[in-house]
């Protein structure tokens, strides 16, 4: 990776990983054994694993979660939080540091919530699921970044916001009278929508 890269908050995916995520990884087991025999490599190279193989499952968060003895990895798929491997403590550390510096997060404060955000790049020749249909073009992904103290260190929960996961207004599954009241409250000049409910029910894809 580039040094303009890092300093811009941008991760690229390389080829050969592309391949391999997309040949070798289909549930979570699959995942689990491809963190398994990365997780002694490069940090870099964990981590667009850990990345690549949460879009391909099309999952929406992802979370590293710091515990007593070892460090927890799960994916958000459907609304549900999956366990999927444990990380030893270095390993962590090493993470948290590139995830802290990718998404311009203050390194030396530990003891407060932070906020932050970087894009992933992948290039493709090819859909990296069988089901998108939308063509092949290089795909720029979103990464919210957000850093938590905890009993055991800093967990990290990083929401994926994939523009090919969006919709049109009409393919929300709204009741037909609450679309057209949104359609009238949109076209005001003035006023407030607020968007509310729990985590997976679709309110930052109804707000893009």
């Amino acid at each position: 990776m580039e040094e303009g890269e890092k300093l811009l908050g941008l991760v690229t995916i390389g080829d050969a990983i592309i391949k391999d995520i997309k040949k070798n990884v289909n549930n979570i087991e699959d995942f689990r054994k491809k963190i398994g025999g990365h997780s002694k490599e490069n940090t870099t190279e964990l981590l667009s694993v850990i990345l690549l193989g949460a879009l391909t499952l099309e999952a929406s968060d992802i979370h590293i979660e710091p515990q007593k003895d070892k460090v927890r990895l799960r994916i958000r798929i459907d609304g549900i939080l999956q366990d999927t491997t444990f990380f030893e403590q270095s390993i962590y550390n090493n993470l948290l540091s590139r995830l802290k510096l990718l998404s311009k997060i203050k390194l030396n404060i530990t003891q407060r919530p932070q906020d932050g955000r970087f894009t992933i790049l992948i290039p493709m020749a090819e859909p990296l699921r069988t089901r998108d249909k939308t063509g092949v073009e290089d795909l720029l992904i979103e990464i919210r970044t957000s850093s938590l103290p905890s009993e055991w260190g800093e967990s990290i929960a990083m929401r994926i916001l994939n523009p090919k996961n969006l919709m049109e207004l009409e393919t929300l599954g709204l009741r037909n009278d609450l679309y057209k009241l949104l359609e009238q409250e949109l076209k005001k000049p003035t006023g407030m929508i607020v968007v509310a409910g729990p985590t997976g029910s679709g309110k930052t894809t109804t707000l893009y």
